[in-house]
């Protein structure tokens, strides 16, 4: 009987090992997303960005424009809007090998220049392995309805 619950258990382990990694590579990924988040709309770090941004990133903002990283690396880097109130609601996370998509919202209130507006994006992310390291291939946000 004990080498019965032996097997038993070492079966349970092996079995749920699986989703220890898979959770893993979803906390990898979203450790890059919170970076990202902070770096655009806190810091303002022009060194965490080229770090996170794939050389071929295509960054699509709420308003529609599309930026190439050097454009998206220096206008977050040079931007002199501040965020009040930051709010960062993760939706999901999926993983698939070397590639991640990544749903989330931003919410917040964005000051420029003394004008106060509320902020409410989805936004819509995906990362690639490059190199050993997770790095944004494709970011959209949209508008989406203030929180009641």
């Amino acid at each position: 009987m004990t080498t019965n619950k032996t097997i038993l258990t070492l079966f349970f382990i092996l079995a749920a090992l699986p989703f220890s990694f898979a959770q893993s590579k979803e906390e990898k990924v979203w450790e890059r997303v919170e970076s990202l988040t902070k770096a655009v709309f806190e810091t303002k770090d022009g060194n965490v960005l080229n770090e996170l941004v794939s050389d071929n990133v295509s960054y699509g903002h709420s308003g529609g424009n599309i930026e190439d990283k050097k454009t998206m690396v220096a206008n977050a880097a040079a931007s002199k809007t501040e965020y009040k109130n930051r709010n960062f609601e993760r939706v999901s996370i999926q993983v698939n090998d070397k590639t991640a998509i990544v749903r989330h919202n931003f919410r917040a209130i964005s000051v420029n220049e003394g004008k106060e507006s509320p902020l409410d994006l989805g936004i819509l992310q995906v990362w690639k392995k490059e190199g050993g390291k997770w790095r944004l291939w494709a970011r959209q946000a949209v508008r989406i309805p203030p929180k009641t």
